[in-house]
């Protein structure tokens, strides 16, 4: 026998092994019991927020499950729902049909949806409202420049940690500020966006954030709590108040009201558990709260040495609770918060040190929280009204001492920034008829704040003040808008918001308009256009700087109003099959009454201000309304919602970011990248009958960031950097490039389902650099760099 001859023998082997081995394997499987699940939930009136009885709800991936109708209180009950994805839909004469495609089953949890059915003014087509293909708000007054999003896309996207934040960077339209979960949305500041919750604005919701930003290293909201929620970039409702670019609109789920149900959650992020059930058997009253301790810190107090660079250490809570009444509506109670801190002391050994940070004893926290009552009275099958009552608070402090050879300390910075914010928001919703719907409602803030922070200055050789004020003021919204189908394609709504800021004793008019236009063969176009204003950190109207000659020293800067911006909007978007969509948004924003320094020779502009570029020095200046600024561009996006197993995402955006100071010259902004393109996609695999095997990748592709060139001999000289303020922004870093990856695998055994994460951020680990800065301890001129490579391991078990 030739060797030709033994390997086709050996193959022929090969080939009869591997059909017995699959066959045997089949065979299990057939053997293995199918597990199955109940799936349920309410059906309401979009417009009314009335339950709607006789609404036939069935799954489409499963014809073997008989489909049901909705009681008289809209409750719907699937039984006996087999494992994995299905697709769910509902359907009621009258009514946009609602179609879910990527509802994941497993059996550990029952999943419960509380859909929304939008009444169709004109019934001679049907419309189909696919939640997960087309991605539209859940608010129906908003036509542009937004989508919802899921919780389980945000467990499912790589890189994404559980985090809504870090999920958004895949979306047209949002650059990724760094490594963190800080977002640049179409060149705007990142301290731009807002966070709502439960339609109420609330504190940036992120351990260790810094004063005024919106972002930080771990997010303090918890995947488990979330229901289906709104992001948006631009193109504002006039209900939408203090917000310039991104808004952040919230929901968290009700827990289930029919048996108690557990998840236990261990991994590199963090230790939990999340509770849930009825408050009593048989009673609609539920609770679901969800508690996370950090667990390095675990590991540290276990007695084990995480790292000599200082362990993050922190813990957060979130809950909600809701109780239905008969006649008085829906009261819920809900709340978010966190407690976060770092700690690092140097090292004793002086010989050791290389940088200067090295022999500095460094204290930094970050505490914040947020809690409402919301009441939800139904008064009509016309009319509801809705009313949360809130309070917000925030505690941020920093403090650095620096150790002598002989290790005496000297401290040379410090900060205590305290806010606290109680917040009215009212609305009235009026549907006149199924075409036409009025909204209107007030918003109240009162806000109180305790301001400090000194620094050292190399000049004065002694610490500085920076901030000392303590005191209160607040802000007044009120709007009203109106949506009309004005026929049976084309949608138009028309608002106004009106602003009083008390501080300033300024008032700001804002009207707004969207329209909609759906045309054949699934295609739409929107237009959006507006005015919107957004209050600054409230550091920056109190901050002590240095005035020109001739004016005196302390700001002037509390006579500051809200920094304004114009937009315009107009999008294209069509629908292929129900499972994919292409969009594309062309947009053009201008923004004036931008605080910049009085100082004609500083070329400051708060639109330059990041959340990782926490306030410092060179920002407390006096600070006047007279800047302007200015961002246009395209966005692309193709997606395709998880179906027949994979997804993917395809994004782009190219876009310009100007400022212009009081020295009239135009810069660009430190967020004009010029160009971003994300690619995202993943793939799942039944594992057996039961379990599900999946991948996911992400790779992000942005033009690098600005920077300013530095003044280096004066930089030498005073021991700090000092930048050439002609030239600001004129100097591009390398392309920011990350890839991230995850695999999971659900194990569903018959009464408790498993997870299995690994997360990994930066698989490459490409160091990407930020600029080039001056370092004081080696006196040089040396690259910035963003952090390499984040792996994280995740275990979650729910029953």
């Amino acid at each position: 026998m030739n060797i030709k001859s033994l390997f086709l023998l050996i193959a022929c082997f090969s080939l009869q092994y591997l059909n017995l081995k699959a066959q045997h394997k089949d065979s299990l499987n057939r053997n293995k019991p199918q597990f199955s699940q109940t799936i349920k939930g309410t059906l309401t009136d979009k417009g009314s927020k009335l339950p709607l009885a006789g609404v036939t709800v069935k799954l489409l991936s499963n014809s073997s499950v008989k489909p049901v109708s909705t009681d008289a209180e809209g409750v719907f009950k699937l039984t006996g729902v087999p494992l994995g994805r299905q697709v769910l839909q509902a359907s009621l004469t009258g009514y946009g049909t609602v179609t879910l495609s990527e509802v994941l089953v497993t059996s550990g949890k029952e999943p419960v949806f509380n859909l929304e059915m939008e009444a169709q003014a004109n019934n001679l087509n049907e419309v189909v409202v696919n939640a997960n293909s087309g991605k539209k708000p859940l608010n129906q007054m908003a036509l542009t420049s937004g989508r919802s999003f899921s919780p389980e896309e945000t467990n499912r996207y790589a890189g994404a940690f559980f985090d809504p934040a870090r999920m958004a960077q895949s979306f047209a339209g949002v650059v990724a500020g760094g490594d963190d979960n800080e977002i640049i949305v179409r060149g705007n500041s990142p301290k731009s966006l807002q966070w709502r919750l439960e339609g109420i604005e609330i504190i940036n919701p992120n351990h260790f954030g810094s004063e005024g930003a919106s972002g930080g290293a771990v997010s303090m909201i918890n995947t488990t709590v979330l229901s289906t929620s709104d992001f948006y970039t631009g193109g504002l409702a006039a209900e939408y108040s203090n917000a310039l670019s991104g808004v952040f609109d919230l929901k968290f789920r009700k827990g289930n009201t029919d048996k108690r149900e557990y998840a236990f959650n261990i991994g590199i992020l963090g230790a939990g558990a999340t509770l849930e059930g009825p408050f009593k058997k048989g009673g609609n009253a539920s609770y679901l709260i969800s508690y996370r301790y950090s667990s390095l810190s675990l590991l540290e107090k276990a007695g084990v040495k995480v790292s000599d660079e200082g362990v993050p250490k922190y813990q957060d809570l979130s809950f909600n609770l809701v109780f239905p009444t008969k006649k008085a509506g829906t009261f819920s109670l809900f709340g978010i918060g966190g407690l976060s801190k770092l700690s690092r002391d140097a090292d004793r050994d002086y010989t050791k040190w290389e940088e200067r940070m090295d022999g500095q004893d460094l204290r930094f926290g970050y505490n914040a929280g947020s809690a409402g009552l919301k009441h939800l009275y139904i008064a009509s099958s016309k009319l509801y009204f809705n009313n949360v009552v809130s309070v917000s608070a925030n505690r941020s402090s920093n403090q650095v001492d620096t150790l002598t050879s002989d290790y005496l300390a000297s401290r040379t910075h410090q900060n205590l920034y305290s806010n606290t914010a109680i917040r009215y928001a009212g609305t009235m919703n009026y549907t006149i008829n199924p075409a036409n719907v009025i909204r209107a409602g007030v918003n109240a803030s009162f806000l109180s704040y305790n301001l400090y922070g000194r620094q050292y200055q190399t000049e004065l050789k002694a610490l500085k003040e920076l901030i000392n004020q303590k005191g209160s003021t607040s802000s007044y919204d009120a709007f009203v808008q109106h949506k009309t189908e004005l026929n049976s394609s084309l949608t138009l709504n028309t608002g106004i918001h009106a602003n009083y800021f008390s501080l300033s004793k300024s008032w700001t008019i804002e009207p707004r308009l969207g329209l909609n236009l759906e045309l054949p063969a699934d295609q739409q176009l929107s237009f959006g256009a507006g005015l919107y204003s957004r209050l600054e950190p409230l550091s920056y109207y109190f901050a002590k700087g240095n005035a020109p000659t001739g004016q005196p020293g302390t700001s002037l800067s509390n006579k500051l109003e809200p920094t304004k911006s114009a937009q315009a909007v107009v999008g294209y978007e069509k629908l292929f099959g129900g499972s994919m969509k292409f969009k594309t948004e062309v947009y053009y924003q201008h923004l004036y009454d931008v605080p910049v320094a009085v100082d004609p020779a500083v070329n400051f502009s708060l639109l330059n201000v990041s959340d990782n570029s926490a306030i410092a020095s060179s920002a407390y200046r006096a600070l006047v309304n007279k800047g302007t600024g200015k961002n246009y561009g395209i966005e692309l996006s193709l997606e395709k919602s998880l179906s027949r197993g994979y997804y993917f995402m395809v994004t782009s955006s190219f876009f310009d970011s100007k400022f212009q100071a009081l020295s009239k010259q135009e810069f660009n902004t430190a967020f004009n990248t010029r160009y971003v393109g994300n690619l995202l996609l993943g793939k799942e695999w039944k594992a057996g009958r039961n379990n599900i095997f999946g991948l996911n990748g992400k790779l992000i592709y942005a033009g690098g960031r600005r920077y300013t060139p530095v003044l280096v001999a004066e930089s030498m000289r005073l021991d700090e950097e000092v930048i050439d303020q002609n030239k600001i922004n004129t100097l591009t870093a390398d392309p920011y490039m990350r890839v991230d990856f995850s695999a999971s695998y659900r194990i569903n055994g018959k009464k408790a389902s498993h997870m299995i994460l690994m997360d990994i951020q930066n698989l490459l680990n490409r160091e990407n650099t930020v600029g080039m800065h001056y370092n004081p301890s080696k006196r040089i001129i040396e690259a910035s760099k963003w952090s390499g490579i984040i792996p994280t391991l995740n275990y979650r078990i729910e029953f």
